[in-house]
């Protein structure tokens, strides 16, 4: 009797990691992989057809947001458990992937034979974060950023929604020193856009 190999799709707009991962995961006894796409649009096009097991998800695609592709793909096909194998470790996307509906997390850095784990463990109706994201979480947002009081006003006009030239405009500043101040806020962060930014604000608490 031929034993039963999880199925897996890979998203993922790297052709060459696509091609090394494929080959590595198939000289496992106990995971397949089936599909790779480059785009998430190229995968939703064949769900209705026939769904994996467990799909393997890059944060970073061209084609959309992969937060958003997350809450879609629970919603509508529930039984496709979802790993996210990204080189994003920052706090900010672990979180808001988690929160989105991943059931694993881990990065490309990873040996093969931790990713197979997390295969084989979100498989089993379990959730999995390697180590490394583990470490990451539990260090979460924990760390010390100081603040200007001008950062700060900038930071909570930025949480209430306003765009670069309303902000300028109330705290009469020039749209170009606002904008510089929204970088400064990014990096001291950890965030890539101010969405992330405003949610981890909110999330955490830090104002």
């Amino acid at each position: 009797m031929t034993k039963y190999r999880i199925d897996v799709y890979i998203i993922d707009d790297h052709t060459m990691f696509n091609e090394g991962l494929v080959e590595a995961i198939n000289q496992s006894d106990t995971v397949h992989v089936s599909r790779t796409f480059t785009t998430l649009g190229e995968c939703r096009s064949v769900l209705d057809e026939r769904r994996p097991d467990v799909l393997l998800l890059d944060v970073s695609v061209p084609d959309g947001n992969s937060a958003v592709f997350c809450q879609w793909l629970t919603t509508t096909y529930p039984k496709v458990r979802i790993v996210a194998v990204t080189i994003h470790d920052e706090y900010s996307v672990i979180r808001q992937m988690l929160d989105c509906g991943v059931h694993g997390y881990i990065l490309k850095s990873s040996p093969i034979e931790e990713l197979l784990e997390a295969v084989v463990t979100v498989w089993q109706g379990n959730s999995y974060l390697s180590h490394t994201v583990e470490e990451i979480i539990r260090r979460g947002c924990t760390k010390e950023v100081t603040l200007t009081p001008a950062e700060q006003k900038v930071l909570r006009q930025l949480c209430a929604g306003h765009t670069n030239r309303e902000i300028a405009k109330q705290l009469n500043l020039s749209i170009e020193t606002v904008n510089w101040y929204r970088k400064r806020l990014l990096a001291k962060y950890d965030v890539r856009n101010v969405v992330q930014l405003v949610n981890l604000v909110m999330k955490e608490k830090l104002l």
